[in-house]
């Protein structure tokens, strides 16, 4: 994770979880490029949880990069939001802080730092970082298993669900408490700076996907030798730049397939792709079917 600094001025939205009123605690999943922007909970931590990509996670006046297997939490009623996501896959796990400590009284040796899920990552008026979490593939791929069950049983219409849903999440808290593996915020700026301008490059390949471009010249906006431009994006967004772009111009190209009666090649060429015969083929390899099948399909169900 990597912070940096952000002037005021913010969209300030008070959101209320939703099912708030009856689940102590439940979860969703985040995908897609939309940004979530600046908000609250009220009465909710949110713990959340990246999978794969990556996106801008907004605190107060700062904005700090997190990234496939970081976990932070949000404490009730402090203003965040998310920005720029990037191939981002995540899950928000909300609950109460009063819920979590009863639970807790009920275990005979808490096991790891509780104070993760009762205090946040963030403290102070103008909040700082204090911790966080980073986890293995394979701790990441547990995590996971577990906030589907735990959105699973928020769905229960059973007797039992509730237990279920206390239990997963409970598990889960404990496992993630009891990891090694801390985030450092102050230790990434001071040896990861150059990344920040990642986000640039993110910007820039959004704005132009339909223009030629290359990797060295993405590497240059970072000061960066292609080689290791290259080595740190994939680290950050799990993908070459020319796949990052790649996708950029199939989920336009989908976009315009579903929207327009333009040819595929108009389509292929507008989302700079310049030989329609290389499109269709990494547009079936992306989503299983060729872009005249795919229009075919989103026509029959309107």
């Amino acid at each position: 994770m990597a912070r940096i600094n952000r002037g005021a001025g913010a969209v300030r939205v008070q959101l209320q979880p939703p099912r708030a009123a009856e689940l102590p605690v439940f979860a969703e999943k985040i995908s897609g490029k939309e940004n979530r922007p600046a908000h609250r909970h009220k009465g909710f931590f949110e713990l959340l949880a990246v999978f794969s990509g990556a996106c801008r996670l907004v605190v107060g006046s700062d904005e700090y990069l997190i990234k496939k297997g970081d976990l932070v939490v949000v404490k009730a009623g402090l203003e965040h939001g998310i920005e720029d996501p990037c191939e981002l896959k995540a899950a928000s796990l909300h609950y109460k802080k009063e819920t979590l400590n009863g639970w807790i009284q009920e275990l005979p040796e808490p096991p790891g730092s509780w104070r993760f899920f009762t205090e946040g990552s963030f403290i102070g008026k103008k909040p700082e970082f204090r911790e966080g979490f980073h986890l293995s593939p394979s701790g990441l791929q547990y995590l996971e298993w577990l906030v589907d069950r735990i959105i699973a049983e928020g769905e229960g219409t059973d007797r039992a669900s509730p237990a279920r849903r206390k239990a997963y999440f409970l598990a889960l808290a404990a496992f993630v408490a009891g990891q090694e593996k801390r985030l450092d915020l102050n230790a990434a700026v001071r040896t990861r700076a150059g990344d920040l301008q990642l986000r640039e490059v993110v910007k820039y390949i959004t704005e132009h996907y339909a223009e030629p471009i290359k990797v060295s010249q993405l590497a240059e906006m970072t000061y960066l030798s292609p080689r290791h431009f290259t080595r740190i994006f994939k680290e950050y967004f799990q993908t070459t730049p020319m796949n990052f772009i790649t996708n950029c111009r199939l989920q336009r190209a989908r976009q315009l397939l579903a929207e327009k009666n333009h040819s595929i090649t108009q389509v292929a060429n507008e989302c700079g792709f310049s030989d329609s015969n290389y499109f269709a083929r990494q547009f079936k390899k992306a989503f299983g079917v060729s872009p005249s099948e795919y229009r075919t399909r989103v026509a029959k169900r309107r």
